[in-house]
């Protein structure tokens, strides 16, 4: 039978354990199993992860020595030794991504892993309700919802992944992505959505970090996905500047031409801003700092 751990965002409780019940892990662990079956069984061919190749369908990134950081593997060897999880709102909303694992007949670890969607939180708040036997019946208590699908699977010190923009809201990935080169910034620069009024100062004030950003960006495929409607709204509401013109029929976002400004816009492109459903105090993801 599969366990099911959360890794929160709490460095005082970085993993915690669901306490299940026989019958909720019976259904769980063939679940579970499935999502992994569907995983594996849609690898047409695995790439090697350097932080800039967008995978087809069908491809898998791989990160071959993964960093294990989490003690993923050691809490799957020993499942009991995990602190149970706290039902609550605030615990609910630190929860990055659930997972389990299991013990392979080599004595290798396997470990399937979630993203965490905050959505999928069952509240109290409000009265919440499911379909049972032909009635609608009051749902006691805090819960959440286990999405249909994996995020990745960690197997011998090998990650695979599909989506890198999901991933990097579970581990961090610092070390795994390449600075982007003048060349990358060159063609960050050509997207459809975005111009610059001079390359050779943009090239300039591109300091590690904002070279950095560059390639999370492109990563994400975010300004690919995103409508400019959409990233024009929510920039307006954490106040970030965001400068537009149009070329040739086609509105663009201005990349700015001092390093502090551009800074801000490339820390907002990657979603490092973050609204809390509770309080709706806007923050600052990597510290937490009030935006």
């Amino acid at each position: 039978m599969l366990n099911l751990f959360a890794l929160t965002d709490d460095p005082a409780s970085r993993v915690v354990r669901f306490s299940l019940s026989q019958e909720v892990q019976s259904e769980l662990t063939p679940f579970l199993q499935n999502q992994e079956m569907q995983f594996t069984n849609s690898i047409d061919q695995e790439i090697a992860f350097d932080g800039k190749y967008k995978p087809d369908s069908g491809q898998a990134l791989v990160i071959a020595n993964f960093d294990d950081i989490d003690g993923l593997s050691i809490v799957i060897r020993n499942p009991l030794s995990v602190a149970e999880v706290v039902a609550s709102p605030e615990v609910f909303q630190i929860i990055k991504a659930l997972f389990t694992g299991y013990i392979d007949q080599s004595g290798g670890v396997t470990i399937l892993i979630q993203h965490f969607d905050k959505r999928k939180i069952i509240s109290t708040n409000g009265l919440s309700i499911f379909h049972s036997a032909n009635v609608y019946k009051k749902i006691e208590g805090i819960g959440l919802t286990i999405d249909s699908k994996l995020t990745a699977i960690l197997k011998d010190g090998s990650l695979k992944f599909f989506s890198f923009h999901l991933l990097r809201q579970i581990f961090d990935m610092s070390e795994y992505y390449k600075e982007a080169t003048d060349s990358d910034i060159d063609d960050f620069a050509s997207l459809q959505l975005i111009t610059a009024d001079s390359l050779p100062n943009l090239i300039s004030i591109s300091d590690t970090w904002v070279r950095r950003k560059f390639s999370l960006i492109q990563q994400s495929q975010i300004l690919e996905n995103v409508p400019l409607n959409d990233i024009k709204a929510v920039a307006a509401e954490f106040n970030i500047p965001l400068a537009t013109t149009t070329a040739d029929g086609i509105e663009k976002i201005v990349l700015p031409g001092n390093k502090a400004d551009l800074k801000t816009l490339l820390r907002f492109l990657d979603e490092d801003y973050y609204k809390s459903p509770l309080s709706k105090t806007q923050y600052i993801t990597n510290s937490k700092r009030v935006a």
